[in-house]
């Protein structure tokens, strides 16, 4: 799990990029896609497809603090690099204009 994320592009946790409390932006919605069986975010200009990682992180964007996003993957899955490969996620996510920081 987590092992399509390029770990080496992982932004310092104490680095000004890192995001504390994200949230999907209010143009873009995290849902099921039951007819093709997908996680995805869909939003105005188009749909970004989720593997069960990205489904995981997102899933939780609800507001929660990172270190508790981080916290509650952790009971789901041993990674020795959940934190680097999860705010690198969220951070291209706030790249692509579909995550903010909601304490921003």
């Amino acid at each position: 799990m987590f092992t399509d994320i390029d770990c080496e592009q992982a932004i310092d946790m104490n680095s000004e990029n890192t995001i504390h409390r994200p949230v999907l932006v209010r143009h873009a919605r995290f849902r099921w896609d039951d007819i093709r069986k997908q996680h995805q975010i869909v939003y105005p200009e188009g749909v970004l497809v989720l593997n069960e990682s990205g489904a995981s992180i997102v899933s939780r964007c609800d507001g929660r603090s990172t270190d508790e996003l981080i916290e509650d993957l952790q009971n789901e899955v041993s990674n020795d690099k959940l934190t680097a490969d999860v705010q690198t996620f969220l951070l291209r996510l706030v790249e692509k204009g579909l995550l903010v920081d909601a304490t921003k």
